[in-house]
């Protein structure tokens, strides 16, 4: 890592998670570098093992050297039944953070107009066009500041009606014998108890004896681990046959993604831009991050390429961000109807096309052609139930 004399930088990355090291790749694509002097801070930037990014797309994101595996086929299963379909224009991909974090940070380091520093960030502030960026280890001003690390000044006073938890912990396991099926990822599996909050099972299998299986809930809480490990053992068991002792956990990987409709703002204070999920740039309906980083990241890069200022980037257009509104109050208050919703809109729809509509390429006319598969009392009772934020501007 590359320390400096000077305090002062053209841009400032504060946070080297997906958001931050997203930005960082683009940056270094487009040659800015070249011309700025860029600061990365974060309490640590040793790669990390711990996480593992998956996204669908048509192939319009350049970063094959990033994908460590990827799916033309998935299965949905649900009330005792599994749905499978072959992908026709996306793939699905995964990314692995280790893979992401450090090839990014080993192309950045050759370069010499990048300086990184590990310290803890405690604030940031603005006076007029300059941003500063205060750490444990002293204050460095900027043009412009992006920062994945801290909530926004008034997260607490922004409107939530329903606020749940993705929560997950998942086991990536190496078995004796071929049981897995490398070319087909089950996306969703709802076969289990639904006592928790809706819960799910994600199935991601890497070689014939290699695959990543999370015990996934949408709720308010988060258990006791035993109870994710325990989910975990009897699902392996039911489904492949394996005792404990069967198989060999390679890898833990354990998260809570916020899932809820409040408004994040979009600057922290002047020229400091909040990013990645402080920023809202987290799918609320999904937990789904990795492609939004990847546009925000295009636009960010773009509007410093022709020295304007960085504008506003909208997470989601105003419809979508009504139809999150109307499926988190279900998914908090209806259980049992969300699954059914679930299972309605992988058994009636074309699976692109549901990528699609959860990826916010849609068009109305599509949308509505996916809504009228769907029964449609639990929405208009959730539309009633949510019309004060829908009708304000949701």
């Amino acid at each position: 890592m590359v320390n400096s004399n000077s305090n002062d930088y053209d841009i400032a990355i504060a946070g080297a998670g997906a958001a931050g090291l997203t930005l960082l790749l683009y940056i270094l694509d487009s040659g800015l570098s070249d011309k700025f002097n860029i600061l990365v801070v974060d309490k640590s930037l040793k790669p990390d093992n711990s996480k593992t990014w998956c996204f669908w797309d048509k192939g319009n994101l350049t970063i094959n050297d990033f994908i460590y595996h990827e799916w033309e086929t998935l299965t949905f299963s649900a009330f005792g039944n599994t749905y499978r379909q072959q992908l026709k224009e996306y793939h699905y991909h995964c990314v692995r953070s280790l893979d992401y974090s450090t090839k990014i940070l080993e192309r950045a380091s050759l370069d010499k107009n990048i300086t990184f520093l590990e310290a803890e960030i405690v604030d940031f502030t603005s006076n007029g066009e300059i941003a500063s960026v205060i750490t444990s280890a002293g204050t460095f001003d900027c043009k412009w500041v992006f920062q994945s690390v801290l909530r926004p000044r008034d997260y607490n006073d922004a409107k939530v009606d329903s606020s749940l938890l993705q929560h997950f912990i998942g086991w990536e396991i190496e078995t004796d014998e071929a049981l897995f099926d490398p070319d087909t990822a089950t996306l969703m599996d709802f076969n289990t108890s639904q006592e928790n909050g809706v819960t799910f099972f994600y199935v991601l299998p890497f070689t014939k004896r290699k695959a990543l299986i999370e015990y996934t809930l949408f709720s308010g809480n988060l258990l006791d681990t035993h109870i994710y490990e325990d989910a975990l053992e009897h699902y392996i068991h039911e489904e492949f046959g394996l005792e404990r002792g069967q198989y060999t956990i390679t890898r833990v990987e354990k998260g809570a993604i916020p899932m809820e409709d409040r408004v994040y703002q979009q600057w922290y204070c002047n020229r400091v831009m909040n990013t990645g999920t402080v920023g809202g740039f987290t799918k609320p309906t999904t937990g789904y991050t990795f492609t939004r980083l990847h546009e925000m990241s295009k636009i960010i890069v773009a509007a410093l390429e022709k020295g304007g200022k960085v504008p506003h980037i909208k997470a989601s257009d105003y419809r979508f961000r009504v139809y999150d509104i109307i499926l988190l109050y279900l998914l908090k208050h209806e259980v049992d109807i969300s699954v059914k919703i679930f299972r309605d809109l992988f058994k009636k729809n074309n699976f692109d096309r549901i990528l699609q509509f959860l990826d916010e390429k849609t068009n109305f006319f599509q949308e509505l052609s996916i809504f009228s598969k769907l029964s449609y009392m639990p929405f208009f009772r959730s539309i009633y139930k949510m019309k004060h934020r829908i009708v304000t501007g949701a």
